[in-house]
């Protein structure tokens, strides 16, 4: 790689590394806002605040790199039009190949990222996610002890504890759960303790009496017990603990599920939305970077042109991004949308890699960036005169 091209690529770099930094940081904060009740509530040390926001990364690493990488092109590139770099790379008698190359190799490792990333991180740091707010709801008892009143964890169910005893042990626990639509359970006891096997956290209730009323026939049943074992899991909310998701699975187990697997008898389409997701959305950062050289990767002479080469670029790649969410989302239940998801990103790169590769530039008509220029000097005219006008209605009223 030639020292030219290996500025262009060291300075798209910096930039596209510092907006996915700074994007990355912006979204996940968002994402741990929303979940962030979960571990306030049961009283989580900071521990489990950066678990949680590390495992939400790789999820908005996938979605936010396509756009850190157009960010860093098109702010390189404008910047080169700007200082007249891009004259003097055209002037020395370089080919448009050697501003290419950058490009393509910044986009082709961010979509290799991007498909590691989607297939392989994203799937582990989901089940994470799971887990550590699974864990966050397994000491719901703790928080029940200190407050001694009734917490709703989420609608339809409640707990109290009255107090901790020595040991560990708990003492009147009282748990309601109605989340269910045809019945209402009720658990009473007079003591229990929270002990971990294996993988999972089980709770052991001592004396007490488990009450079930169902509400097609209003028939109540009482079962008086010495013991009885709560798995935690059943209060992670309502189904949430019936299976892993297809977000949580490898790809490898969404190729070939298991028959007794829940999503493959009950919705088989999520399953087909979570492959078809993760083998497209690598193609959008090679789509982009391609996208921004054609319309930004020449000299132009006219700066008003650039701007408006560049918010084409900005409706082209937004326009084909939000396509690809909806399309993605629609495909396990339409073939042709599943179709549309990759033949998209794959025409805009078949296409504009043509231009690219032939030294084929696009810019907008000249006719609309005239009419554009106009525009732009009729509205720059007009805010003079009204400034003028209140100065002039300013000085007016001082005198």
């Amino acid at each position: 790689m030639k020292q030219i091209e290996r500025y262009i690529l060291r300075r798209m770099s910096m930039l596209t590394f510092w907006s996915l930094a700074s994007v990355t940081i912006l979204v996940m904060t968002t994402q741990v806002l929303i979940r962030v009740d979960v571990l306030t509530t049961t009283g989580q040390a900071i521990g489990a605040f950066l678990l949680l926001a590390a495992t939400l990364i790789p999820s908005v690493l996938s979605i936010v790199a396509p756009f850190a990488l157009l960010i860093g092109v098109s702010q390189v590139l404008s910047g080169m039009n700007a200082d007249s770099e891009l004259v003097v790379v055209e002037a020395a008698g370089a080919r448009p190949v050697t501003v290419l190359k950058p490009v393509l190799a910044l986009a082709a490792a961010m979509s290799i990222m991007v498909l590691l990333v989607a297939n392989f991180v994203e799937p582990w740091s989901n089940r994470k996610l799971y887990d550590v707010l699974t864990q966050a709801q397994s000491d719901l008892f703790s928080v029940a002890v200190r407050s001694g009143t009734f917490m709703q964890l989420e609608p339809g169910l409640f707990v109290q504890v009255n107090e901790k005893l020595p040991g560990g042990e708990l003492s009147g626990i009282f748990l309601a759960d109605s989340r269910t639509e045809d019945s209402e359970t009720i658990y009473y006891a007079r003591s229990g303790v929270i002990r971990s096997t294996g993988d999972k956290n089980i709770l052991y209730l001592v004396d007490g009496e488990l009450q079930q009323r169902s509400l097609s026939n209003d028939q109540i049943s009482i079962v008086t017990f010495t013991s009885y074992a709560l798995d935690m899991a059943a209060f992670v909310p309502a189904g949430q603990a019936a299976a892993r998701r297809p977000k949580e699975q490898p790809t490898a187990y969404l190729l070939n599920p298991s028959p007794d697997d829940f999503y493959t008898q009950k919705a088989p389409h999520i399953i087909k939305i979570e492959l078809v997701q993760r083998f497209s959305t690598w193609m959008y950062p090679l789509a982009f970077g391609l996208v921004a050289f054609v319309f930004l990767g020449k000299a132009r002479s006219n700066r008003h042109e650039q701007f408006q080469n560049g918010a084409l670029v900005a409706a082209i790649t937004l326009g084909s991004r939000g396509f690809g969410f909806y399309s993605s989302e629609e495909a396990g239940l339409s073939a042709l949308m599943e179709f549309l998801t990759y033949a998209v990103p794959a025409a805009i790169i078949v296409i504009f890699g043509i231009l690219a590769l032939t030294g084929r530039t696009l810019t907008i008509p000249k006719s609309w960036a005239r009419l554009n220029d106009r525009l732009i000097e009729t509205a720059t005219a007009r805010l003079k005169r009204l400034q003028n006008w209140r100065r002039t209605a300013g000085d007016g009223r001082s005198a």
